[in-house]
Formats: structure tokens, sequence, C-alpha cells
């Protein structure tokens, strides 16, 4: 355009400015700035706002923050309410809660009145933090000037209170939502409630909810009817669980693996392993894979019933179906393997772990050290305390206790005394 002399001005730049910064290219974007400089050209406060949110989204929040500084102390500019809230939802969502909030109060000195947004991303950020309390002073605040709240100012508020399990506020919040701000609850507050209800056992509270959300017509999704399974779950009635599986199905609903995993997991939990592996078998026909956690929570449930060497052999089916394993797979089936007995298997396992990219962790290093321990392998768990030494790691409580157990038994063994001195450096 230039090259041809087409007309241009501070919009077409602008305009520009905002491609850059959506494509990551913030560095082009303020060439552009210098550019409008020397064609004589006065940017507005939209393109500076522009350049501030490209800077964010960078995770540039120090350059954000020197270069919106520096607006207002060369008076470059006079901010606006939305650069004002650029500049304090980007500090909030980069962990500058503290200097969030001082910004927000000092919006009036500039002149600038906070709205919705502002608040609610204040609101936000001290509910991430925990202090609900301030949370609910600033939803005061806003109401008492006249600043109307929105479903996403309430919602962050209602789940930390769910946390904390002040059931008569959080009625109380989502009745001013409801009937006095006629502000009706998403699926995602919902779900927020359905959550917190299942987890804390008030399933009929629960149920209540996936009612009214019904009667507004807002149509629960995976999220809800996996809450609440949960419930069920935690509760210990597996036939009203599994019966959400049929539910879900019937409502057109696709489970995912954390629905399938939660399920598993309570048939594990119950000892049940075969209508565990059956519900796991039937992930296929809804054409998922399971993951990793699937994996890990069916291991240590053949673990847990003494199945080890049946554990293992599964192990080696998934590996070679392409599933990798994590360092929880491993700890499971070490674990498993060294509580009944089979320490060879064990330790052999223990030496495949840094073949298949992994490198083992503290809790690794004391399970197959305690396996050697039980099985008087005082040798190999000396070297083992020296390799874990050697990475860092220490001996926690429960390999320290099982050392002093046997040290009461065989005061005198010289392997175990100088073993035990290691553990305790």
């Amino acid at each position: 355009m230039c090259t041809l002399s087409i007309p241009v001005n501070i919009f077409t730049f602008s305009i520009a400015i905002n491609c850059c910064c959506h494509s990551n290219r913030v560095d082009y974007a303020f060439s552009l700035l210098a550019t409008t400089f020397k064609r004589g050209f006065v940017p507005d406060v939209v393109t500076y706002t522009t350049l501030i949110r490209g800077l964010l989204s960078q995770n540039k929040s120090q350059e954000a923050r020197l270069f919106f500084a520096n607006l207002i102390k060369f008076r470059q500019v006079q901010p606006d309410v939305v650069t004002f809230n650029t500049m304090i939802d980007g500090l909030c969502k980069t962990g500058h809660a503290d200097m969030a909030f001082w910004l927000f109060r000092s919006m009036e000195k500039c002149d600038c009145e906070p709205d919705t947004v502002t608040y609610t991303a204040i609101i936000n950020s001290l509910c991430k933090c925990g202090l609900v309390d301030d949370a609910l002073n600033l939803h005061s605040e806003m109401m008492e000037k006249c600043i109307l709240p929105n479903i996403w100012t309430y919602s962050p508020i209602i789940q930390v209170l769910c946390s904390l399990k002040r059931w008569e506020e959080v009625g109380l919040l989502l009745n001013q939502m409801i009937h006095d701000m006629k502000i009706s609850p998403n699926v995602h507050t919902f779900n927020i409630l359905v959550d917190a209800y299942s987890k804390s056992g008030k399933l009929d509270d629960a149920k209540h909810i996936i009612q009214i959300m019904n009667e507004r017509g807002e149509n629960p999704d995976i999220v809800t009817y996996t809450s609440l399974m949960h419930g069920y779950c935690s509760k210990g009635q597996m036939d009203e669980a599994l019966a959400m599986l049929s539910t879900i199905r019937s409502k057109k609903i696709m489970p995912d693996c954390y629905t399938y995993s939660i399920l598993v997991n309570a048939y594990c939990r119950e000892l049940k392993l075969d209508i565990a592996m059956d519900i796991y078998r039937n992930m296929a026909s809804d054409g998922l894979s399971p993951t990793v956690v699937t994996h890990n929570i069916l291991l240590h449930g053949l673990c847990q019933l003494g199945k080890s060497m049946e554990a293992l052999t599964f192990f080696y089916k998934i590996q070679g179906l392409g599933h990798k394993p994590n360092i929880v797979t491993y700890e499971t089936l070490l674990g498993g393997l060294c509580k009944n007995h089979y320490v060879d298997k064990a330790l052999s396992l223990f030496r495949t772990i840094e073949c298949n990219g992994l490198i083992p962790e503290s809790d690794t290093y004391n399970i197959i050290i305690r396996g050697c321990l039980w099985s008087k392998k005082y040798d190999g768990a000396c070297k083992l305390v020296d390799k874990m030494v050697d990475c860092g790691f220490s001996s926690d409580a429960a390999t320290t206790s099982v050392l002093r157990h046997l040290l009461l038994s065989k005061a005198q063994d010289p392997t175990l005394v100088a073993l035990y001195q290691k553990c305790l450096h």
C-alpha cells in the first residue's frame, strides 16, 4: 500500500499491529508502532491496548507492566477501562494478583471507573488464592456501586464456597443470582454444584441440581453425570454408579476415559476385579483407548489381591500394545511384587525403568530398598541406597522404620548397622 502510494492511517496500522500480536509476533507490532511515529500518526488507546494484550499473550508480563507504566508516566495516552482490564486480567493470569489489585484500586485516580469485567477478574483471582471472604466483600462493593455481576462473577465464588463446605452461603448466593439478579446458571456453574455435592456425599442435593438443570433447559453433560457417578462410587453404591453409565448412553452422551476410570477404580476398591476388567474391556466398544491412569488402577487392584504375577503379565501385555507406562506404573508393580515376595522379579523390573526413558524417583528407590530388606538382601539394599543418595534422594520414614525393626532383632549385623547409618545420614 505504501509503495503504491495508497493512503494509510492510524486505523490501518492498528489493524496490522493487532494481526502481528495475534500471530505471536509482538516484535513486528512494535516495529509498526515505531513506523506510525515516523509517519506523524498518533496511536490511540486501542493501539496501545492491543500491544499490551500482545505482550501478555506471550507471557511478557514484566514488559507489559513497564509499557503500561510508561503510558501513564509520560501521558502518551489516557488508558480507558479496556486498557486497565487487559492489564489486570493479564496480571491475574500470570500470578501477580497483588499488583493487579493495586492497579484495580488505582483506576479511580486515573479517572477510570472499574466495570463488571474488572471486578470479575479480581474476584476470580482472589478465589483462586482461597480468599473467598475478600471476594465476597468485593462482590458486595460492586453491588453497592450498581455494577452488575454476571455468571462469571458468581461461578468462582460458588466454587470456592463449595470447596469450603459453606453450603448455606452457597444457597444464598445461588438464590441471589437466579431470583434477584435474574442470571441463569450455565452448565459450568451447575457442574460445580453437582461435583461439590457429590464429593461431599450429598447425592440427593446433586440429583436435585440435575433436575433443576433439566427444568431450565441446560442439558447435563458428561462432566455432570461423571461427578454424580463418582459420588455413588465413593459411597459404595456400585449398582447406581453402573446405572449412570446406561443413563449417559441413553442421553446420547459419549463416556470418556475418566468416566470409565472412576468405575474401574471403584470396583478395584471393592476387590471386584472381574467386573473392573469387564468395564475396562468395554472401553474399546466406545472407541476409547485406556490411559496410563486406568492401567495403573488395574495394576494396583491386582497387586492388592496378591496377584502380582498376573499384574506383571498384564503390564507386559499392555506394553506390547504400545501403551507407555509412567513412574507410578513401575512403583505400583514394584510395591506389589515386593509385598508378595517376588523381589528378584522386582529388581529385574527396576533395572528396566531407565531403558524406557524414565528416571526412578525417591519413592521408587525406597520401595525396592524395602523389598530387599524384607527379603534379607542386605547387600543389594546397600548398593541401592548408595545409588539413591548419588541421585540426591534419601530414605523415607517407612524405610527407616523397617531398618529399625530389623536392627531390634539383629542388632549385631554389621551390614544392617552400616545401612541404617547411611540412611540416617
